[in-house]
């Protein structure tokens, strides 16, 4: 028997294609909101059964510096990863606190990636934060 790489390109392929028709949107996977208590910035993301977020991949962009210290994450779990080797993530739920101690409004970009067990990865998810001084909050 003669084995062809088109033959297991196909059938990688044919995986793929058959994963992808069971593969969510990423706003339905990681479901992200904030909110703002006592000078903290509160971010929650609400994550789908076998998925999970980087630690790594987080990131907080402040449009105009207005002193801030750095987020205050969870403890997550190890897990092996075949591209990355071990990595730090989180799954079901993860709230990260930022202390905000400057003047409102607040105008951010918070970024994001992550997986699913079944292989796909999601590319890298940007919000953008508005927080006015009633503490009214608006995700984009």
């Amino acid at each position: 028997m003669t084995i062809s790489a088109i033959e297991n390109t196909n059938k990688d392929l044919e995986k793929i294609l058959i994963l992808k028709e069971k593969i969510l949107p990423a706003d339905q996977v990681f479901e992200f909101s904030a909110s703002l208590e006592n000078k903290k910035i509160i971010f929650n993301w609400e994550i789908e059964k076998n998925c999970y977020l980087y630690l790594d991949k987080f990131s907080f962009f402040l449009k105009d510096y207005k002193g801030y210290r750095h987020p205050v994450f969870p403890s997550g779990k190890i897990l092996k990863d075949e591209y990355l080797g071990e990595v730090e993530v989180f799954f079901d739920q993860v709230k990260v606190f930022l202390d905000y101690s400057s003047e409102f409004p607040v105008e951010m970009i918070v970024t994001y990636q992550g997986c699913n067990q079944s292989g796909y990865c999601y590319t890298p998810i940007k919000k953008q934060v508005f927080i006015k001084e009633n503490a009214e909050i608006s995700v984009y």
